[in-house]
């Protein structure tokens, strides 16, 4: 199963961009190249490094699970079931092992899902003898995707642990309501093409959500805020975790007291349930990228949320980084998020 192979990326649906762009990021952090992107509702497809998948399912948070490709089709039964006729399974399943057929759609369809399962599973065991049909637990799950236009059917390998799920804001020692949810900040880290080992630097860590999920994917962590109270706060949640800390600092993030980091992944404050201590959010955010700069290696990344209406891409421009890419996320009515990432030329 080694080497370069097809592979799937079934992402959540919540966000339109930011769970492929985030399977993208994880691959570049790793140093896997990829090549022939394919992009489909729910699904990412490429070519990479099969020894990929149990990274990008231990680190990804919008990633459901992922595998090899098995066949690509137009997504009508006949064709279906003719592409799973003709290509076969032999590289995909054993003799002894026992599998399952699990098929979803992103809409609704004139196919009957449970039939296109039982019949796939049929055309496998006619194919492969000494397999059997187990919908617990089996060896080998086949997972399909049926989207208006086109039907994948791939080889599920991994599938993400949905741990960060269990990390629940409110069990922590120190919360505040400012606080960036688990998921979100787990993929800023990943957005900034960080991995085991960068120094990551979060200059506004409020209550250290970001600096909490940058340590446990096995980053070295700075923290610094300009609220004594936060960083004592911080200090406490990164305890509650187990994780060492390189540095926390009671500092302006326009005067940062560092002198080189890896990548920088931060919320800033913007006045809406965070205080800005009497200064503007842009004047804040404009002053700290350009102290960033002069912390930042050549390459390095800032993954950054604000507020889609203050012109952060502007600010970026105007001080000379490289924009890599920006994602909209809606948090209520009053506020959607632009997640940024900038890069130092």
């Amino acid at each position: 199963m080694a080497g370069i192979r097809e592979l799937f990326f079934y992402v959540s649906g919540e966000h339109e961009t930011l769970p492929r762009a985030e399977v993208r990021a994880i691959l570049e952090a790793e140093g896997f190249p990829y090549r022939n992107v394919a992009v489909f509702p729910r699904l990412l497809c490429l070519e990479s490094d099969v020894n990929c998948l149990p990274t990008v399912a231990s680190r990804s948070v919008f990633t459901k699970s992922c595998g090899l490709v098995v066949l690509k089709c137009e997504a009508r039964k006949e064709v279906i079931l003719s592409a799973a006729e003709r290509v076969g399974c032999s590289s995909f399943i054993e003799a002894g092992q026992t599998f399952s057929v699990k098929i979803e759609r992103t809409m609704r369809s004139g196919t009957d899902v449970k039939e296109l399962e039982s019949a796939i599973g049929r055309i496998i065991l006619r194919q492969h003898h000494g397999v059997k049909v187990k919908l617990t637990n089996p060896d080998v799950v086949f997972f399909g995707l049926l989207s208006p236009d086109i039907f994948i059917l791939g080889k599920r390998v991994c599938e993400s642990s949905r741990v960060f799920l269990k990390r629940k804001l409110s069990s922590q020692p120190f919360f505040h309501p400012s606080s960036m949810l688990p998921r979100l900040a787990r993929g800023m880290v990943n957005l900034a093409r960080l991995r085991a080992g960068s120094l990551v630097l979060d200059p506004f860590c409020g209550t250290g959500s970001i600096l909490v999920e940058a340590g446990l994917v096995g980053c070295r962590i700075l923290g610094s805020e300009i609220s004594p109270e936060m960083v004592r706060g911080t200090l406490r949640n990164l305890r509650h975790f187990n994780l060492p800390c390189e540095g926390l600092v009671v500092s302006d993030a326009r005067r940062l007291p560092f002198s080189r980091v890896d990548g920088i992944v931060t919320d800033p404050p913007y006045g809406r349930g965070a205080s800005t201590h009497g200064a503007s959010a842009r004047g804040i955010v404009s002053d700290f990228l350009a102290e960033a700069l002069d912390v930042l290696p050549r390459g390095g990344c800032v993954s950054i949320a604000f507020p889609d209406d203050l012109g952060i891409r502007e600010i970026s421009e105007s001080l000379g980084y490289i924009g890599v890419e920006r994602h909209l996320v809606r948090e209520h009515k009053s506020l959607t998020r632009e997640i940024s990432v900038f890069q130092k030329p």
